[in-house]
């Protein structure tokens, strides 16, 4: 009973460590954004401010102020790409995925290590030859170009967890279908891709996040306000003479808002998802 205890207490503590660790830096920030600049710098300030406002969301959010307009076109690029990478990579890390799993080709367990070789490669140690080439071909500051990097970045992973599931699949299931006179691509959309929606909904969240979150790359490949995202936008409240804190930290709070949307709703999908296609 005693050690029972015992260990129900690390865990407790073990939880209350983690919870520090994640939420306080978004407590402190949700903080910060209603906390008065002028506040921010007088003595003797409390955790919780004196006199909280709104007025940096009013800002964002309003219509009638530079803020809101750079805000509102940031977090248009920002779905803008993230959707692109999901409509590019999804469609080949699945078709991709079902092929290494099910078709007999000569290598292709060679084509899949290969690509997984790619994983430990940073995207910063090819981002100056990739600009050179985006430069030469014109495609800089392109939402489908910047959404291109994103993909190559993630199809490694994602490709890996699809195959994994779809070795999983139980193979009589589709031999049956053979049998009834199914076609490969119709044994596909009919049969394997209805019942593997977990798997495909944990992969498109993946790639969202990581678009979402990216901040170098885009801050090479996409200066300008009409791709610039939100990552990028949010650190130019910023600057040698200014920072302004509680405008940054708002803006960071808002920037959460979707993928934390996206996790919380697809949460059980990508828990169900990764676990059947992460073990091999």
């Amino acid at each position: 009973m005693r050690t029972r205890l015992l260990w129900r207490g690390i865990y407790l503590a073990a939880v209350v460590i983690f919870l520090l660790f994640t939420l306080g830096p978004v407590l402190w920030c949700l903080i910060i954004s209603i906390t008065p600049e002028a506040e921010m710098f007088r003595s003797g300030v409390g955790l919780i401010p004196a006199h909280a406002t709104l007025e940096n969301y009013a800002r964002l959010l309003g219509m009638n102020s530079r803020e809101s307009t750079n805000f509102m076109e940031a977090l248009s690029n920002s779905l803008i790409t993230a959707g692109a990478t999901i409509l590019i990579g999804l469609p080949i890390a699945v078709a991709a995925g079902y092929a290494l799993a099910r078709v007999k080709v000569r290598g292709g367990r060679i084509l899949l290590i290969a690509m997984l070789l790619t994983m430990p490669v940073p995207i910063l140690a090819t981002i100056i030859p990739l600009y050179a080439l985006y430069a030469t071909i014109g495609l800089l500051d392109n939402h489908f170009a910047l959404a291109a990097v994103y993909v190559s970045s993630t199809l490694p992973l994602v490709t890996l967890i699809i195959t994994n599931h779809f070795r999983s699949f139980p193979d009589e299931i589709e031999q049956a279908a053979l049998m009834d006179g199914a076609g490969r691509v119709r044994l596909f959309f009919d049969v394997v891709l209805p019942v593997s929606y977990p798997i495909v909904l944990s992969a498109a969240l993946v790639m969202f996040l990581w678009a979402w979150g990216q901040y170098m790359i885009p801050l090479i490949l996409a200066s300008s306000r009409a791709t610039k995202p939100l990552s990028v936008m949010v650190a130019e409240f910023s600057s040698k003479e200014f920072f302004l804190y509680g405008m940054t930290a708002a803006a960071g709070i808002l920037a959460m808002l979707a993928p934390a949307v996206f996790a919380v709703v697809f949460r059980r999908y990508l828990i169900s998802g990764l676990t059947e296609g992460g073990v091999e």
